[in-house]
C-alpha cells in the first residue's frame, strides 16, 4: 500500500435536502453497493472536486431517467464543504493501484469484496481512509486518471476520523454546480 497525505481542502459531500448531519455515514453500513465500507464500520464518502460531485449527482438520478436540472429545488441535493485532511491509502494513481494489487483499469469491474477486505486491513493499520478514482466520472467517459487527483477522485474517510472533521458548511460554488 502507498500512503499519501490528502491535503486538498476542502473536500465535498453531496447530501439530500433536509439532511441534518453531513458527517453521518450510517447509510454506508447498510449499502451493498459501496466499495470501501463493510457492515462493521461506515465510511464517509466525499468528492475531491466539484466535477466529481456533479458526476455523482448525475449518477444518482440516471436510474430514474431524470436530469438534475429538472428537479424541483426542494429535491436537489446540496453540496457541503468539509475541511478534512489526513493520511490515506492511494487507490487512484497507477503506482497506488499496483501496490494495492488492484486492476490497472480500476474502477472498471471493481471487485467490491476485495476492496472491502482491503479497507478493513488498512483501517486496522491506522490509515484514515482511501482516495480512489471516481466510478461516476468513469461512467461519463473519463479515462485519464494520472496527475493531480483533486479533479477526478473520491475520498472514503473511515468514520473514526471523519468524526473529528470540522463542522461542515453549505457551499454555493460559482454557477450551477448541479449542471454539467
Amino acid at each position: 500500500m502507498i500512503r499519501v497525505l490528502h491535503d486538498h481542502v476542502p473536500v465535498y459531500r453531496v447530501v439530500r435536502q433536509g439532511h441534518r448531519n453531513a458527517l453521518d455515514a450510517s447509510f454506508s453500513q447498510t449499502s451493498n453497493d459501496n466499495r470501501w465500507n463493510t457492515r462493521e464500520f461506515p465510511v464517509l464518502y466525499c468528492c475531491c472536486g466539484i466535477r466529481v460531485a456533479r458526476a455523482i449527482v448525475r449518477d444518482l438520478f440516471r436510474f430514474a431517467g431524470v436530469e438534475s436540472s429538472e428537479l424541483r429545488a426542494g429535491w436537489r441535493p446540496k453540496l457541503v464543504a468539509i475541511e478534512w485532511s489526513g493520511e490515506v491509502v492511494d487507490a487512484s494513481s497507477s503506482k497506488g493501484l499496483a501496490a494495492a494489487r488492484l486492476a490497472p483499469d480500476y474502477p472498471l469491474g471493481a471487485d467490491r469484496a476485495r476492496t472491502r477486505a482491503l479497507a478493513v486491513r488498512w483501517r486496522e493499520a491506522g490509515c484514515e481512509g482511501v482516495v480512489a478514482r471516481s466510478a461516476s466520472l468513469f461512467k461519463l467517459g473519463v479515462r485519464r486518471f494520472e496527475g493531480d487527483h483533486a479533479e477526478w477522485s473520491e475520498l472514503a474517510i473511515f468514520i473514526d476520523v471523519a468524526k473529528t472533521a470540522p463542522v461542515p458548511a453549505d457551499v454555493q460554488p460559482k454557477g450551477k454546480w448541479l449542471l454539467p
